[in-house]
């Protein structure tokens, strides 16, 4: 009687069959990370916004850091716009610091906001507003010198808003700056305040109705 010849299934085979299978299931998943090299998608960043009008201050310039006194200093944001507590990136200058003027921009966040922001390096960088920057130091000479030529009012403290006092400081005096100032009980008061005195009265002239001594 012939002999029935068996065939086995090695070991070995049915590895292979179970490795084809598990290629062939990879491969239909080639989104998988395996096989798809995946790059970082950049972090947006915010650039300044274009300025199309005339700014007090141009990139190059240097200007000095005003504040609500001498002693307390001026919070700068890491991005143009209002300083915000408890930003990432906040930094902080002194007044009667003297910083470069590296950038300048609006508000990116809030496009209502008129004021300009410029970017000063004291010693790092932050967004200073435009009331926070004055063309004078302390210690310094200027000249009256108003928008109508009538002579700049007088004001008996930090706040345009108030009664100024009676006398008024002449167009083309020259007068010593003893301090600068910001409004201490109003942060969006665009005024920088000069102490100083003038016509026999000590008060405060308002920065935009002086002009550098010759």
């Amino acid at each position: 009687m012939p002999r029935r010849t068996t065939t086995r299934r090695t070991p070995f085979a049915l590895s292979t069959v179970a490795l084809s299978l598990l290629l062939a299931i990879l491969a239909c998943t080639a989104n998988d990370t395996l096989f798809i090299r995946l790059t970082a998608t950049p972090e947006p960043t915010i650039t300044p916004t274009p300025l199309s009008l005339e700014t007090r201050f141009k990139v190059g310039d240097t200007a000095i850091m005003v504040g609500v006194s001498n002693f307390a200093g001026i919070n700068m944001p890491p991005l143009p716009g209002p300083f915000r507590p408890g930003v990432s990136g906040n930094v902080t200058c002194f007044p009667n610091s003297k910083v470069p003027i590296i950038d300048i921009s609006r508000n990116t966040a809030d496009p209502n906001d008129e004021t300009i922001y410029y970017l000063v390096e004291c010693p790092m960088r932050g967004w200073a507003a435009d009331f926070n920057l004055s063309r004078f130091a302390q210690y310094e000479s200027a000249v009256v010198k108003s928008a109508d030529g009538s002579g700049a009012k007088m004001w008996r403290n930090t706040d345009a808003s108030s009664d100024p006092l009676p006398e008024v400081c002449p167009d083309g005096e020259t007068i010593s700056i003893q301090t600068l100032m910001n409004n201490p009980n109003n942060p969006r008061d665009p005024n920088i305040y000069i102490q100083t005195s003038c016509a026999g009265q000590t008060g405060f002239l308002l920065e935009s109705d002086l002009a550098p001594a010759s």
